[in-house]
C-alpha cells in the first residue's frame, strides 16, 4: 500500500485496521486509508508526515520503519493475496477468542442454566461469523469493479500531452504511461529513434529500462555511447535486460523494482518476444494476450512503453500495419509510428529517415504533423565513426545536404513540376514520366512528400495518388517566400 495506489483499493476490500496483530501496523494501515480517502497521495513521505502530525511516528518505529516495510515487499501486484493471509489470521484469532470465551462461560459458576449458556455461546460465534463470514467469500478485486471516477471528475486526468522524445523545435512525441510502437524495415533506424528518447531522459536524470529480445548489450550500449551518453549516466539511469524465457512470476518480481519510477521502457523485438511466449503473430487473440502480459503490465507501473516492431513486407500495407495481427495497432493507446529510410545509415555517412504517424489515440502529436509525417530523423557519422550526431527535426526543417548526404535536387524539381501539371499520378506513373535512375527517382519523391511539396493520398483499392502542394526548386533562391500557389490541392 505504501508503494502502489492500486494495492490500497484491493486491500481495503478485505481488511479493517484492527485485523492486524501488531498495533503499530494497525496505526499505519489506518493512516494510509485516511489519506487515500481524503484524496491525498500515499507514499512513505506523506504517511510519515501524517503519523508525525498525529504524534504516532515514533510509536511505530519512526520513518526508517516505513522504508523497511516497503523494501521487504516482494511484489506489489500480489497485495490482495497478502491481504487474504492477514484476514485469515485475524479470523483464526477471532475463532480462538470465541472458543476461549465459550469455555470460560461454560466453566463459570453462574452457568447453571444450560439454555442460557448455549445462547451466550451462539451469540459469541455469531459475532465472529458476522465480522468475517461475508469477507470469507470475497473474490479477488478485478477490473470488473466500477472505476473510481473522482480523479477524472476533478479534472486530474484530462488527456495530458506528450512529455518525451523531443524534436528540435521542442515538440514531444511520447505520452507518459501509454503504449507506443515504432515499426519499420530492418536498418530503417527505428531502434536509433528510441535511443534518442533514452538519451534525452537519462541526461535529465530519469531512468530508462531496455528489454531486448533481439540484440545484445554491447551493441545497444555502444549506440548510447556513440550518441553521447557517459558510462556513469548509463550505469545509474539505464537498465538493460536480455530475457531468454517467458515472463513469469519470478520474472515479474525481478523486473518490477526497475519499472517503479522509470520514465520509459523500451521493448525491442516484438516478433521475438511473442515467439518466446508461444504466441501466434497472426492471431488477434494472442496479440491481445501479449499486450496485457508485457506492454500493458509495464505501462501500469508508470513508464511510457515503446515497442520496436517490424513492418509487413506488403508495401501497400506498410503505411499502417506492423508485422502480424491487426490487433497490434488496436492495442496501442499512445502513438503508432512508422520509420521509413530515405538515406541509408552507415559509417562515415549521413543517414536520413522519415517518421510517420499511423495512429495517435490522444491526438496531441498529430496536430504537429505535416500530413502523416511528424519528423525527419538524421544520424551524421561523417565526423567520426565513434561519435554520431542525431537530429529529430520537424518535416522540412533542414535540407539534409550537410555532410556526405546526396540529395537529387534536379530530379526533385522535375517530379514536382510533373505532379503540378498532372495531378493524381501514381508512383509508377511518375517514374515512367521522369527520366533518371529508378532508385534516385524514388528518393526524390520520398523527400518531396516528407517535406510537404507533394501530398501522397491513398485512394480506393490501395492506389496512392500524388497531388501538388507547393513547387520545389533546385535553386532555393527561386522560391523566396515558400508559399503555396493557387493550384494547391490537399
Amino acid at each position: 500500500m505504501l508503494i502502489s495506489p492500486d494495492a490500497i483499493t484491493q486491500v481495503t476490500s478485505y481488511l479493517d485496521p484492527d485485523d492486524f496483530y501488531r498495533p503499530h501496523h494497525e496505526t499505519i494501515f489506518d493512516t494510509i486509508v485516511t489519506l487515500h480517502h481524503a484524496g491525498h497521495p500515499v507514499d512513505m513521505i506523506t504517511v510519515g508526515e501524517e503519523l508525525a502530525r498525529q504524534g504516532n511516528l515514533q510509536n511505530i518505529g519512526g520513518a526508517p520503519y516505513l522504508h523497511t516495510l516497503a523494501s521487504e515487499v516482494p511484489l506489489a501486484a500480489n497485495a490482495a493475496h497478502y491481504a487474504r493471509i492477514v484476514r485469515d489470521k485475524a479470523r483464526l484469532r477471532a475463532t480462538i477468542n470465541a472458543a476461549t470465551k465459550i469455555i470460560q462461560i461454560s466453566n463459570s459458576p453462574t452457568a447453571t442454566n444450560l439454555d442460557n449458556t448455549l445462547g451466550d455461546a451462539v451469540d459469541i460465534i455469531t459475532d465472529a461469523a458476522m465480522r468475517y463470514g461475508t469477507r470469507a467469500d470475497h473474490a479477488t478485486p478485478t477490473t470488473w469493479s466500477p472505476v473510481n471516477l473522482d480523479p477524472v471528475l476533478a479534472g486530474e486526468h484530462l488527456d495530458p500531452p506528450p512529455t518525451m522524445l523531443a524534436r528540435t523545435d521542442g515538440t514531444f512525441l511520447l505520452y507518459d504511461g501509454a503504449v507506443h510502437t515504432i515499426a519499420g524495415e530492418s536498418e530503417s533506424g527505428k531502434t536509433w529513434l528510441t535511443l534518442i528518447a533514452a538519451i534525452q531522459l537519462i541526461a535529465e536524470g530519469d531512468r530508462v529500462v531496455f528489454i531486448d529480445f533481439e540484440d545484445r548489450a554491447d551493441r545497444v550500449i555502444g549506440r548510447l555511447l556513440a550518441l553521447g551518453a557517459t558510462p556513469t549516466q548509463i550505469r545509474d539511469h539505464f537498465a538493460y535486460i536480455r530475457p531468454d524465457r517467458p515472463l513469469d512470476n519470478d520474472g515479474r518480481a525481478q523486473l518490477e523494482p526497475h519499472l517503479i519510477g522509470a520514465r520509459l521502457a523500451i521493448v525491442d523485438g516484438v516478433t521475438e518476444a511473442m515467439t518466446t511466449h508461444g504466441f501466434d503473430l497472426n492471431s488477434n487473440a494472442d496479440s491481445a494476450l501479449f499486450q496485457a502480459l508485457i506492454p500493458r503490465w509495464i505501462a501500469d507501473h508508470g513508464p511510457a512503453v515503446v515497442l520496436i516492431d517490424h513492418v509487413v513486407k506488403d508495401k501497400e500495407k506498410q503505411d499502417r500495419f506492423a508485422l502480424g495481427a491487426q490487433h497490434k495497432l488496436a492495442g496501442i493507446d499512445g502513438v503508432a509510428y512508422l520509420v521509413k529510410m530515405l538515406q541509408p545509415f552507415a559509417r562515415g555517412k549521413r543517414g536520413l529517415a522519415r517518421v510517420e504517424i499511423a495512429k495517435d489515440r490522444p491526438g496531441h502529436v498529430r496536430e504537429h504533423a505535416h500530413g502523416k509525417t511528424i519528423a525527419e530523423f538524421s544520424l551524421d557519422a561523417t565526423g567520426s565513426e565513434h561519435v554520431l550526431i542525431a537530429h529529430l527535426m520537424p518535416p522540412g526543417a533542414e535540407s539534409g545536404r550537410a555532410g556526405d548526404t546526396f540529395e537529387p535536387t534536379v530530379l526533385m524539381e522535375k517530379i514536382s513540376r510533373a505532379v503540378q501539371l498532372t495531378p493524381g499520378l501514381s508512383k509508377k506513373a511518375i517514374e515512367d514520366l521522369v527520366n533518371g535512375k529508378a532508385t534516385t527517382k524514388r528518393l526524390a519523391l520520398e523527400l518531396l512528400v516528407t517535406r510537404g511539396y507533394i501530398n501522397a493520398k491513398t485512394e480506393s483499392r490501395g492506389r496512392v495518388a500524388h497531388h501538388h502542394i507547393k513547387p520545389y526548386y533546385a535553386d532555393p533562391d527561386r522560391d523566396p517566400d515558400n508559399t503555396t500557389d493557387d493550384t494547391d490541392e490537399d
